[in-house]
C-alpha cells in the first residue's frame, strides 16, 4: 500500500501538534509508529492506492493507454519520484515507458510498454508491473482525432516482513525493544494480471500565421477487474483508479510562422495550462497548474489538492527543465519538480517530495517502415492533422 493513502485516514494535526512537544526520542518514536501503522493498514485495512507522479504529462501511458502512439515516432521516458523525504523510510518509485505510432497499419494507434517498480522503505515492500498495451486511431476531422487503448500487465508485490516494526515493539522510553506477537505468515509474494483501459480526443486550431493552439483530453480506467492482491489469501481487490486529464498548448512565434516541428526556434513562447483528477477507492487528488517554455527552459508551477478548494492545497508544485533539440525530428527532454508540502504539520514529517523525468523523442521512427504521416488515413495527408501528429510541448 502506498503511505499517501494511509496518512490521509489518520488524525494527522492533532497527533503530529501534540507529538513535537516532546523530545526527539518522541519523534523518532511516534515516525516508526506511524510507519507500522502505514504498512500493518496496508494488510488489515485493505486501502491500497497506486503511486501518482507530479508530471503526469511526461508519464502519459502510465495513467492512460489511449496515450500510446498519439504522437509519429517513438518516445521513450524515465520517471523517477522520491517522496516524502523527511520520513525516515521514504517511498521510491520508478517508471519506464515506450511508445511508437505506426500509421502504416490501418487504425492502429501505436505499441507500448510500461515497467514500474514501487519501493516502501527499505524494500519491505516492493512492487513491479509490466505492461503491454495497443491503441486504435479513430480519425474524427482533418483536426481533430480520438484514441482508444488497453494495457495488459503482470503485476508482483513481495514484502519482507522481517523488516516491520510493530506498535507493540516499542517502549515510549526505550524505543523498539519488544518482541511483536505477530506471526509472519509463509507467504510473501502475490501476482496477478491487471487490465486498464482509456480513451483521448485531441484537436489542432491554427488561429493565425503565428499562433497554434492544441488541446487534449482523456479518460481512462486502472485496474478494471479489481485484482486480489492479498499476501494472506483473503479477498483483497484493488481499487479500480479513475483518471482524467487534459492540457492545452497554446504556441505563439514572434514575427514568423509557426511550426510545432521547429523545436530550434527560440522565437516562441508556449503556455500549457492543464489538469489531473485521480479516484481511487475513496481517496482522491486534483492537479491543476501550467508549464511555460522559452528558449528551449520549461518552468511550471502546479497545485494538489484532495478538493478542488486550492486556497486549502495540500501541495505547491514546483517544475524547471531543458528541450535539447538535436534537429527538427528528434529531442531529449529533462525536468526537475519539488512538491512543497503546504500543510505544516504533514511539511514537519514528509518535507518534500523530488521528480525526475528524462524523455527522448524520435519523430521519424517507424519499426515497420511506414511514413509517419499514415499511408492507409487520408486525413493524415492535411498539414492540420500533420501537426497535430506532433509533440507540441
Amino acid at each position: 500500500m502506498h503511505a499517501e493513502t494511509v496518512l490521509n485516514t489518520v488524525n494527522r494535526p492533532q497527533v503530529m501538534i501534540k507529538m513535537m512537544k516532546y523530545s526527539n526520542l518522541y519523534k523518532r518514536l511516534f515516525r516508526q509508529a506511524l510507519l507500522a501503522l502505514v504498512f500493518s493498514a496496508g494488510f488489515y485495512q485493505l486501502k491500497a492506492q497506486d503511486p501518482l507522479f507530479s508530471q503526469f504529462y511526461n508519464n502519459p501511458i502510465y495513467n492512460n493507454p489511449a496515450y500510446i502512439g498519439l504522437n509519429a515516432g517513438i518516445r521513450t521516458r524515465f520517471n523517477y519520484r522520491d517522496q516524502w523525504t523527511g520520513l525516515p523510510e521514504d517511498f521510491k518509485t520508478y517508471n519506464f515507458s515506450m511508445d511508437m505510432a505506426e500509421r502504416s497499419i490501418p487504425g492502429s494507434g501505436g505499441l507500448g510498454l510500461l515497467v514500474t517498480s514501487d519501493k516502501a522503505g527499505t524494500g519491505m515492500i516492493k512492487s513491479t508491473n509490466i505492461g503491454l498495451g495497443t491503441a486504435a486511431r479513430i480519425p474524427v476531422y482533418e483536426n481533430m482525432v480520438a484514441q482508444v487503448g488497453i494495457m495488459v500487465s503482470y503485476a508482483q508485490q513481495s514484502v519482507d516482513w522481517s523488516k516491520f516494526v510493530f506498535t507493540d515493539q516499542l517502549n515510549a522510553r526505550y524505543g523498539n525493544i519488544y518482541q511483536s506477537a505477530f506471526e509472519a505468515p509463509s507467504a510473501n509474494r502475490v501476482s496477478y494480471p491487471d487490465f486498464a483501459v482509456g480513451g483521448v480526443y485531441r484537436f489542432v486550431e491554427t488561429g493565425s500565421s503565428n499562433s497554434n493552439i492544441q488541446g487534449t483530453l482523456g479518460v481512462a480506467v486502472q485496474h478494471v477487474f479489481k485484482p486480489n492482491q492479498s499476501f494472506l489469501g483473503l479477498d483483497a481487490p484493488l481499487p479500480r483508479r479513475l483518471v482524467i486529464n487534459g492540457d492545452v498548448v497554446l504556441e505563439i512565434e514572434q514575427g514568423r510562422s509557426s511550426s510545432y516541428r521547429n523545436y530550434r526556434s527560440n522565437g516562441a513562447f508556449k503556455f500549457n495550462p492543464g489538469f489531473q483528477y485521480e479516484k481511487q477507492g475513496e481517496f482522491s487528488t486534483f492537479m491543476l497548474g501550467m508549464n511555460i517554455y522559452k528558449s528551449s527552459i520549461y518552468f511550471g508551477v502546479w497545485l494538489r489538492n484532495q478538493t478542488f478548494n486550492f486556497f486549502e492545497a495540500n501541495d505547491a508544485i514546483f517544475t524547471v527543465g531543458v528541450n535539447a533539440p538535436w534537429n527538427k525530428d528528434s529531442r531529449m527532454k529533462i525536468m526537475y519538480s519539488y512538491d512543497y508540502i503546504i500543510n505544516t504539520n504533514m511539511n514537519t514529517a514528509g518535507k518534500a517530495s523530488h521528480e525526475i523525468s528524462l524523455v527522448f523523442e524520435f519523430d521519424q521512427f517507424s519499426l515497420f517502415g511506414g511514413s509517419s504521416g499514415g499511408e492507409f488515413n487520408p486525413s493524415y495527408r492535411s498539414g492540420r492533422a500533420r501537426e497535430m501528429d506532433c509533440c507540441p510541448f
